[in-house]
């Protein structure tokens, strides 16, 4: 993948690829975020969705080709 390819974000249509990031990977809640829990994070995608102009965070695993296996 690289900046500027148009993917597909889960089911909400195509997206821009804008550039790498890192992007959580896992939730945590309030408390644990007032607590200083550490973060750990893993390589994502600051995307721009085609449809409905949101510029977003994802985990790379949710962007594809638009071939969903059934």
């Amino acid at each position: 993948m690289k900046a500027g390819q148009v993917k597909v974000w889960l089911d909400q249509g195509p997206a821009v690829l804008l550039s790498e990031c890192e992007v959580e990977s896992e939730s945590i809640t309030f408390e644990e975020a007032e607590d200083d829990v550490a973060q750990t994070t893993e390589r994502g995608w600051m995307i721009h969705l085609l449809e409905t102009g949101e510029m977003l965070t994802v985990h790379e695993e949710t962007l594809h080709n638009g071939e969903m296996n059934v």
